[in-house]
């Protein structure tokens, strides 16, 4: 997440705002004003590019207005704490301190122009800062100036900031909404480069980007125009994943290879991470694991430092399928591992942010029900003071309304309680498919291992995979797939019982914990899944074609209660059923795990992905 938005803080400071327009000086001190005004915007302009240059112009413009405090407008010092709260966030990593001090600057100016950017820099900040509702919050107050701001490169800076902001949220129509408000406006050829990566990542992320590159083309052509290296090369990637997606993996690569000479030529490790960790990906599925290995490794040292990132993940999940398909178990595991704990952790900061997200919606509206009735309230207040102020008769009439407020706030109660419950709904359930999603199903089938480990109870894990499942999105849609997906969760929900947990890992990969189940019940349940799956008839989705799934099985006694070692036992049948034809289930037991070792070290084997 830090890498997007001080990508959007630093890139956005070269739009060599016309800010000498701020500052109305009295004649006395004019030669003196046109100084400041040329330190001030010389200070903008070095804000992404100047690094050092810009913290010592920062220092050198308040050293100048302390040492003549009457020859600075209240205006331009307002500009100048403006730029020293930017200074404390980026270049100091000081970005509590940035906060106060943009806060502070909202109170006091009555500027719209620096009011409006004082609050983005805040919703900013608070968000790198994980202060998801503060930043929620101070981006409201961004939006709702914007009307008020008269110069459309200010403008536009809050609007690109609540594009970015909406995006790490997983709100990704608002993302392209703003990105697409910026557009439309004539913006400058900086804000109209960034607005679409913008524009472009959100509908990826949508699955709504048109058929054909001629989009994504434009906007790289037109960052690097102007020299926009940074977001130029981020749009190759995105339209890298695009080109794989839909079967082009060969001019993924190319694109990427030549991305990278300029990537590394401009230093900034997270684009590095991202294109390095992709061509790994994309160099494993053309069999190239010697390149894939190192692009992989080369992704994850560039991702030291950040929170999970998908180059991390990416970099660890390569790594382990070159050393799954080499036959060395123990080196696939500790990989898996490390792919597993970061995905893991990546999941629950997305989840965090979105639930975030809907918890600060969701105390907006209640904040405005509670104002309503509040307001109703009242009126109720008044109408009872009236009524005792009229005859007897109407004393009925105030109880009517007394019930009818009464009424009110038992449906508000209600409707706070179901919203609770969706929320918590939402953090545990993967939407396509219904079932349990990776986080859930991980921290359950932990908790319920444990607790079987306690009692001396058994228990069995099944893994599996749709077989060619890349192959139904590529030929019918993903409209097709999703509706295939739905169909396996509604599969597994029928076939299991209200103890298992039944999870989606990612993509079609899903696994079921069966509690108190052996091998033999366990191999029975994932053969009834395999049966139904194959017998689904695909005409409702619009096109016909065959659905199967490839199943390994473990239970805890052949793979003890460790989750990661039941997984990884799970995956090792997986790959073997994929091997030997799809279609079929295969247990772990000591002589397949040897068979499948052998087979893995056999310079023949190639790995067939679903």
């Amino acid at each position: 997440m830090q890498r997007k938005l001080l990508i959007v803080l630093l890139a956005i400071a070269n739009l060599g705002l016309a800010l000498d327009a701020f500052a109305v000086a009295p004649p006395s001190s004019a030669a003196t004003t046109r100084t400041v005004d040329q330190m001030l915007t010389e200070a903008e302009n070095l804000r992404s590019t100047g690094g050092a240059r810009f913290s010592e112009m920062v220092k050198r413009i308040g050293a100048e207005i302390d040492a003549k405090p009457a020859a600075a407008t209240k205006l331009q010092r307002q500009r100048l704490r403006y730029l020293q709260a930017y200074e404390f966030g980026v270049y100091r990593d000081r970005r509590d301190q940035g906060i106060e001090i943009a806060k502070q600057l909202i109170a006091e100016t009555k500027d719209v122009g620096v009011k409006y950017r004082a609050n983005a820099l805040v919703a900013n900040f608070a968000a790198i800062n994980r202060r998801f509702e503060t930043g929620l919050r101070y981006l409201d107050r961004t939006l709702a100036m914007r009307d008020k701001v008269a110069d459309k490169n200010i403008r536009h800076e809050g609007v690109a900031v609540a594009a970015m902001l909406y995006n790490q949220y997983g709100q990704h129509n608002f993302g392209l909404r703003h990105a697409d408000e910026i557009l439309k406006d004539s913006p400058s050829p900086r804000m109209r480069c960034l607005a679409g990566l913008f524009k472009n990542e959100s509908k990826y992320a949508l699955r709504s980007l048109p058929q054909g590159d001629r989009e994504i083309q434009d906007a790289i052509e037109q960052c690097a125009s102007i020299g926009e290296r940074m977001p130029a090369n981020f749009l190759r990637a995105i339209l890298a994943k695009k080109m794989n997606d839909e079967g082009r993996t060969a001019d993924a690569v190319r694109l990427l290879e030549d991305a990278l000479k300029d990537a590394e030529s401009i230093g900034y490790p997270q684009l590095n991470a991202e294109l390095h960790s992709i061509l790994g990906e994309l160099k494993l599925a053309r069999n190239d694991a010697e390149s894939a290995e190192s692009h992989a490794r080369q992704a994850i040292t560039f991702s030291g430092g950040l929170e999970p990132a998908m180059s991390l993940i990416r970099g660890y999940k390569t790594l382990y399928r070159i050393e799954q398909n080499r036959g060395r178990p123990e080196q696939a595991l500790a990989m898996y591992k490390l792919y597993a704990e970061s995905e893991m952790t990546r999941e629950r900061n997305i989840k965090t942010r979105e639930l975030a997200y809907e918890i600060y919606r969701h105390k907006t509206r209640e904040q405005n029900q509670t104002i309503a009735q509040l307001e109703r309230q009242q009126k109720v207040l008044l109408l009872e003071q009236e009524l005792e102020r009229e005859a007897a008769q109407k004393a009925q009439l105030a109880t009517v309304l007394l019930l009818v407020a009464v009424a009110a706030l038992v449906f508000w109660a209600l409707q706070i309680k179901r919203h609770q419950n969706q929320l918590r709904q939402l953090a545990q359930t993967d939407t396509l498919t219904g079932v349990g999603n990776r986080h859930y199903f991980t921290k359950s089938s932990e908790r319920a291992l444990q607790e079987a480990a306690r009692d001396g109870e058994v228990g069995a894990l099944v893994m599996f995979d749709l077989d060619h499942f890349k192959a139904i999105n590529d030929t019918y849609g993903h409209g097709a797939g999703d509706w295939v997906l739905k169909q396996v969760g509604k599969v597994c929900l029928a076939h299991c019982r209200k103890a298992d947990f039944i999870g989606r890992l990612g993509g079609e990969e899903f696994a079921v914990l069966l509690r108190g189940a052996d091998l033999a019940g366990a191999m029975r349940v994932a053969e009834e899944c395999r049966s139904k799956l194959a017998q689904l008839d695909t005409r409702e989705s619009g096109y016909s074609f065959v659905v199967t799934a490839s199943f390994g099985v473990t239970s805890t006694a052949q793979s003890g209660y460790d989750l990661s070692r039941l997984l990884s036992h799970a995956d090792q049948m997986l790959y073997r059923a994929k091997n030997e034809g799809r279609n079929r289930v295969c247990a772990y037991t000591a002589d397949a795990a040897t068979d499948q070792r052998s087979k893995r070290a056999s310079p023949t084997l190639t790995v067939v992905g679903g």
